[in-house]
């Protein structure tokens, strides 16, 4: 597989903040919170990214499923393992599902480790060579084709509700990296909201690698400065120094953490009382802090990537992508959550 062919760098976890426009925190008119959406998402009907056109791989075949995923196929020898639960897979921005594979010659990363387990795997396309905005520079345009959560949860959502219906008598677990881990949060929250399918007895493990759940550093750099997707996406999650919940992740995070890990109780998401008695397994995954404060993840932390309720677990500082995938390496730090070896090892252990 090779990297992503995009004209410059600039990862999808820039950015997040708060654009004039939004509803108040959580989107309720008096300011309180609510699970209400507090951003405008995209329609599906005319989404430009819900397509199968121009993929450079067979597009999987999920009934009622109209937009672009990979499945993995099993090794020859290989049978599916029924009793394992499907994983979803949702990659982070200026990228696709390559992130989860091999790269040229190297060793086999988690679509295809879980593949040879038995375990069925789909991954999410979140299709950015189809992004709409300007890209003739990452100032004020988005050459680096990023993608903002009303681009992505539509997309996550879609996937999530087509393979729950597909199959009635299978269990989910997700994983998402980076970008995707609060693209799948999202995309949970916004199914539980419409109420058409309680999705959590149904959920087993959501594994959370490198994710901006409170603020990501390219907040200041973009927020307010770029009025592209690269501009919102960053406004959307805040800034990772001296965090401040926005609109995004408050409707998201809910007050105070309270609704971080949605049934992790086994007994209420949101504050509702839909779990069954089903406790939802929720870990994530980032790089240490450096002693002295500062962070070698290029884009997350400690604090921005842990939740309530979860099973908060760090990697080491050496614990980097030595795979040479995107860009050479470049973000090795950040794609040390999930293409290191000890990160891999990690979530071998946490999906059955």
């Amino acid at each position: 597989m090779n990297a992503p062919l995009l004209p410059c760098v600039a990862i999808a976890l820039a950015a997040v903040g708060c654009f004039a426009g939004v509803a108040p925190p959580g989107g309720d008119d008096d300011g309180a919170w609510s699970i209400a959406d507090a951003i405008e998402y995209r329609e599906l009907d005319d989404h430009p990214g819900c397509t199968t056109g121009g993929l450079d791989y067979a597009a999987a075949a999920i009934p009622g499923y109209d937009c672009a995923a990979k499945a993995y196929p099993f090794p020859a020898g290989t049978r599916e393992d029924e009793d394992a639960p499907i994983v979803l897979l949702v990659h982070g921005n200026s990228d696709g599902p390559e992130a989860w594979e091999r790269f040229e010659d190297g060793a086999p990363m988690l679509a295809e480790r879980l593949a040879a387990r038995g375990v069925r795997v789909y991954a999410l396309d979140l299709r950015i060579d189809r992004v709409d905005d300007p890209q003739n520079n990452n100032d004020t345009e988005n050459a680096a084709r990023n993608v903002d959560h009303g681009w992505a949860v539509p997309l996550a959502q879609h996937l999530i509700e087509a393979v729950l219906a597909a199959e009635p008598d299978r269990q989910l677990s997700l994983v998402g990296f980076s970008l995707g881990v609060t693209t799948l949060r999202d995309a949970l929250r916004r199914i539980h909201a419409a109420g058409d399918v309680n999705v959590w007895p149904r959920l087993d493990d959501v594994v959370l690698l490198a994710g901006a759940n409170h603020g990501v550093s390219s907040f200041a750099r973009l927020c307010g400065k770029n009025p592209t997707m690269r501009g919102r996406v960053a406004c959307q999650m805040g800034a990772r120094d001296n965090f401040s919940p926005t609109d995004f992740s408050l409707a998201l995070n809910g007050p105070d953490h309270a609704y971080e890990a949605p049934c992790a109780d086994g007994a209420t998401a949101y504050g509702d009382a839909d779990c069954a008695g089903h406790r939802v397994v929720y870990t994530t995954v980032v790089m240490r802090d450096i002693d002295n404060g500062s962070y070698q993840d290029e884009f997350v932390s400690e604090a921005s990537t842990a939740l309530e309720g979860a099973d908060n677990r760090n990697l080491e500082l050496t614990d980097v992508d030595d795979s040479g995938y995107f860009f050479g390496g470049l973000l090795k730090n950040h794609y040390g959550a999930s293409r290191s070896a000890a990160a891999l090892e990690l979530v071998d252990a946490v999906i059955p």
